[in-house]
């Protein structure tokens, strides 16, 4: 669990975000872990918040509706074409 926290705390592997690092390293500490300089783990802005309040932050995006399938016409390019053999020379 401490490696976890590391990981998140250091983007290593992952995208960094101390909120999930704090909680691996609160966990890690719960089971016997001893950290020295890890107090900010507790600091009320890398507390546990549910999901809706952190979705509800600056920026957050409303819900979208379920996506219709996309349009198979259009996915091949100018570049993932074959040449015709009569442009071959």
């Amino acid at each position: 669990m401490a490696e976890a926290g590391f990981c998140y705390a250091q983007g290593q592997g992952c995208k960094k975000d101390l909120k999930k690092a704090a909680k691996y390293y609160r966990m890690a500490e719960a089971k016997g872990m001893s950290m020295v300089g890890n107090s900010w783990i507790y600091k009320p802005k890398y507390a546990d918040e549910s999901k809706d309040d952190e979705r509800q932050g600056r920026g957050a995006k409303p819900p979208t509706p379920e996506k219709k399938p996309r349009d198979k016409s259009r996915t091949r390019t100018i570049f993932g074409r074959k040449k015709s053999i009569s442009q071959r020379s």
